[in-house]
Order: structure tokens, then sequence, then C-alpha cells
């Protein structure tokens, strides 16, 4: 459970990592704050620890059901994103059942829960290139590590 505080970094981490692997490409950013938010209340939902108000989950129904259908950098490149929502779904239901099993288990739990992180540099890539790509993936395995048992 992340308090507060440090929900206010991550927020502020996260808009910078987006800004960094979209460029200029306005669309691919709002994408990945619906994908971030997206994430960030339903993991809230699952795991029961976090209050989700009624606006939050209107906030990600609006999103799933209006806004990211109709976003053009996601039609766009959708044969690619959506891989890889099926993808982070899968390991994210992986790592919610894994956290329940032994050393090991949790371990691969503790990894699998953040592969929604592959996203933002596959979106670097289709916004400004490859080499991008490996600059925001380094970027992000440095701000969003976090030690086993966070």
């Amino acid at each position: 459970m992340t308090t507060d505080k440090e929900r206010e970094v991550i927020q502020i981490q996260t808009k910078s990592i987006i800004r960094d692997a979209c460029g200029e490409d306005r669309d691919a950013a709002e994408y990945l704050w619906m994908i971030a938010r997206i994430t960030r209340t339903l993991d809230d939902i699952y795991d029961a620890d976090q209050e989700v108000t009624r606006e939050d989950m209107l906030e990600v129904l609006e999103y799933l059901f209006v806004k990211l259908p109709t976003n053009s950098f996601f039609n766009k490149n959708q044969a690619i994103l959506l891989s890889q929502h099926l993808s982070m779904y899968n390991a994210w239901m992986a790592a919610n059942l894994a956290e329940n099993g032994d050393e090991t288990d949790k371990i691969y739990a503790h990894v699998w829960r953040d592969t929604h992180h592959e996203l933002i540099p596959i979106v670097a890539m289709l916004t400004q290139g490859y080499k991008k790509m490996q600059l925001v993936s380094l970027h992000i395995r440095r701000i969003f590590k976090n030690k086993l048992g966070d």
C-alpha cells in the first residue's frame, strides 16, 4: 500500500515520464495517462487498500468506453498496443495470484505487477523512435524500482 505522499511523488514521476515518452504527441500522452489512471484505480479496487470514489470509477468507465476507443493514437497503433494490454492484464492477474504463494512466487509477483510499465517505452518508440525507447526504458527501471515487499 502506498501513502498519499508516495502517490503524489509517483504521479509527478508518471507525468514526467509520459511527457518524455510521448514528445509532442498529445494523443499519445492522453493515451498513457488514461492507462495510468485505469491501472491505478483497478489495482486499488482489487487490493481494497485505498478509497476509490464514485468519481474515480466513473472516470475509468469513461476512459474504457469512450475516450480510449476514440483516442487517435490508440486507434492508429491498436494492433501493437492491444497485444500489450493483453500481456499487462495477464501478468497483473498472475501477480495477484502469486502474491499468496511461496517466497519465489512473491518475487515473481513483485516483477509481474509492473508489466504495465513496458507500455511506455513502446509508446516512446512509436512516437520518437528506437533510441528514445531505449532511453525511456532505462529511465523507467530507475524511477519505478521498488524494494521487495513494497
